[in-house]
Formats: structure tokens, sequence, C-alpha cells
């Protein structure tokens, strides 16, 4: 899936708080807020983001640069702004998208995209609501079973109800031919033909803000830190598999060839008991390549963590990425995922409150090293194997072990 991002605005509101930058670049504890908001999508494994820009673009180009942690970063330019509408329509245009996520940059709502991307897989559009206890300060929005039916202006007297917090899912026939080349998504195409579009809408639970105004932006800087990240307390061994765990057999996908690597048990036992969860992240190229199955690759995944147990050191989680930028079918590309980017390492953090900067990866090649490195882990070992060496033997690994 492909992912829009506006972030053309001047932030007016904002500027007694924030110059010399465009708003949704807002710095929120030493990060820009867009950079927040990109590590999140980044978790869908997008094909590809487009930035809409305007004032100031350079400094988000010299920021995001063309690649962003392994996604294709793809540039917006509006000479003069072109309003929500007309700037997702040239997106659109400009980069022949049949279909995208359309996101605020100086709005987040936190949320599951990816269940957002299944359950719209079927429409031309829809719409991310928020319960709020205010939504008259926002424009209500109605709804009846399950679609959008009607907006109401804002009014004075607080109320609670669903608000549009600015995430769609867009289909690129849903942009007519009489719309001009500047116009409001919401006020000159959603809210007037509403009654015709019926959007499906998914509502989200948690936590959203907009920091477009000096209150909102302050309450960014004390809550979203926490939010996002959570408050990490826990420590983690990362391993990579083949190499590491298992002797590199060549893209391994049969128990009865599976030969564990001397003192692997010995080692997570010791930092099992210093209190480190053990966590694997792995390419496994194979699969894209057609070599093996991800049901060949989870059985032996599965038969892995089984003796991991009863060796007395269980693993806590494992990720693998089964894209290859020269694979077969839908596993032909590259990933956020994928080694030497930090996706799989990032979301294990995530996901199990890890606090990277205590944590250790084992690995035996580059793409390991650099892996853990982008993704902040505080110790990178590098396994060196004279018997199966693993690309290049220069390294930035903070310590190399040679192994038999």
């Amino acid at each position: 899936m492909n992912f829009v991002i506006l972030a053309g605005g001047f932030g007016k509101r904002l500027q007694s708080v924030i110059k010399d930058v465009p708003k949704p670049m807002a710095d929120i504890n030493g990060t820009p807020f867009l950079e927040l908001l990109i590590r999140e999508v980044l978790f869908c494994d997008p094909e590809r983001i487009v930035l809409c820009v305007s004032y100031l673009k350079d400094i988000i180009r010299k920021h995001f640069g063309d690649n962003f942690l392994g996604v294709p970063i793809l540039y917006s330019e509006e000479d003069d702004p072109l309003g929500t509408g007309g700037a997702i329509k040239q997106a659109f245009d400009l980069f022949d998208l049949n279909e995208a996520i359309v996101l605020n940059g100086d709005t987040y709502v936190q949320t599951d995209y990816q269940y957002f991307i299944k359950k719209t897989e079927n429409e031309k559009f829809a719409v991310l609501l928020k319960q709020v206890d205010n939504a008259n300060r926002y424009g209500r929005a109605e709804v009846e079973n399950g679609r959008i039916i009607s907006f109401l202006e804002k009014q004075p007297e607080p109320t609670p109800g669903l608000i549009n917090v600015g995430v769609y899912k867009i289909r690129r026939d849903l942009f007519t031919k009489d719309l001009p080349k500047k116009f409001s998504f919401e006020k000159d195409l959603l809210e007037p033909k509403i009654d015709i579009l019926k959007p499906l809408y998914i509502q989200a639970d948690d936590y959203f803000i907009d920091i477009g105004i000096p209150e909102s932006y302050a309450r960014a800087c004390r809550e979203l830190k926490y939010v996002i990240f959570g408050k990490p307390h826990k420590k983690a061994l990362f391993l990579d598999r083949d190499g590491v765990i298992n002797a590199d057999k060549h893209h391994l996908h049969k128990i009865e060839e599976c030969e564990f690597m001397d003192g692997i048990f010995d080692l997570c036992r010791d930092y099992k008991n210093k209190g480190y969860d053990i966590i694997v992240v792995t390419n496994q190229a194979g699969i894209a390549k057609g070599i093996y199955s991800e049901e060949d690759y989870l059985k032996l995944r599965d038969f892995i963590h089984a003796k991991f147990k009863e060796e007395g050191c269980p693993v806590t989680a494992e990720y693998f990425c089964p894209y290859h930028p020269e694979g077969q079918g839908k596993y032909k590309r590259n990933s956020f995922y994928r080694k030497p980017n930090p996706g799989m390492i990032l979301r294990a953090a995530k996901e199990h409150n890890i606090d990277l900067a205590q944590s250790v990866l084992i690995g035996d090649a580059e793409t390991d090293i650099l892996a853990a490195k982008s993704a902040g882990i505080g110790k990178t070992i590098r396994l060196i194997n004279e018997s199966n060496l693993r690309g290049s033997q220069e390294t930035n690994a903070d310590e190399v072990w040679k192994v038999n």
C-alpha cells in the first residue's frame, strides 16, 4: 500500500512557539512530529510514502531524503498551495497511484493502520473516525449502518460524538474530472457529496492529537513520547537465525537438516539468567525465491522454539521477513522489515517494551549489524565462521567472535 502525507502546512497558529520550520516538522522532544508519524506508518511496510510539500519544503527533503529506513520517500511539490484536495489529487496524478492511505502531517491518531487497510480493501473511499467528548469543536459525523451519512457544522455547546481525524483510504476514481486544481478535500468534496459517497468508516478509540495550536502542541511534547514508545523496561538478546542459532546450510528449511551451533543454548541460558528476553529476527529470502514456503519456515521455527524451551531458554518472539527484491510474485519487493532495514527490531521493541539501548544483537552478516545500529541497539556482536562466511569480514560490530 502507498501512503500520502499532507506536509505542506504553514502553521500560522504555531508561529509563537515554532519558527523557521514547516508545521509538520515541529520538534517533539528532539524528533520532528512528521518523523514520529512516518515511523508509525513504517510498521505497515508501505511500498512508498509520498509527502505533499510546499512551505519550507527543502527542510523536509533534507531530513528524509529519498529513502527513510529502507522505504522510498517521494515528493509532490506545490509551488502554490493547492488545498488538501488539490494536494492529494496531484500526488495521485504525479505518481500514478491507484490507491493510497492519506494522512494529515500535523495529526497523530493511535490506530492499527494494517487493520484499517484490511477492512477497507474493497472500498473506493473510507474514513477513520474518532469518538471524542467535544465533537462540536471539530464538526460531528453522523453515521448509519457503518457509513457516514452527514457532517454537522461546529457548534458552541460541547457534545460527545464522532469526528473526522483526517485519515482516508482513497482510490483514484474518487477524483472526478470536474474538480478544480485547487480545492479542499473536506469542504469541496467530502462534505457536499457525503450523501452520494456515504463512505465506510472505521472507528479509532485510542489517543488522538492535532498539533495545530500552541496548547495541543505543548500537550504533544508532554505525552507523545510515551504514547508511541511506551515506557520500555525490558532488555533483549536479539539473534539472527542461520549461522547464529543453527549452522547456515543455505536456505535451511527441513527439520532433519537443522544442526544447532555449538554453545548456543549455554549462551541463551546465560542471557536469560541475566534478565534478557530472547528474540529472533531473520530474513527468509528462500520464501521469496520459491525455494520453500512460509509453511515450511513455520514448521522449522516451531521445532527450533521447542528445542529452546526444552533447553531452558525459551524464545520470547520471532520475526521474519519473506520479501526480497529478486523474489517472485507478491514477495518480489524490498521491505522495511528486511535487514539491513531495522523494521523487525523496532517492531519487537514496540510490542515487547524493549529498551534497545540496553539490548544486544548477535548476527553473522553485516546486514544484521547495520539493522541493529539503525534501530539503536546498544551492543552488537558479529560471528565469523570460516567454513560458512557470509559477506565481507569488514564490520561495524562492537565485538567480533570467531566460531567453529
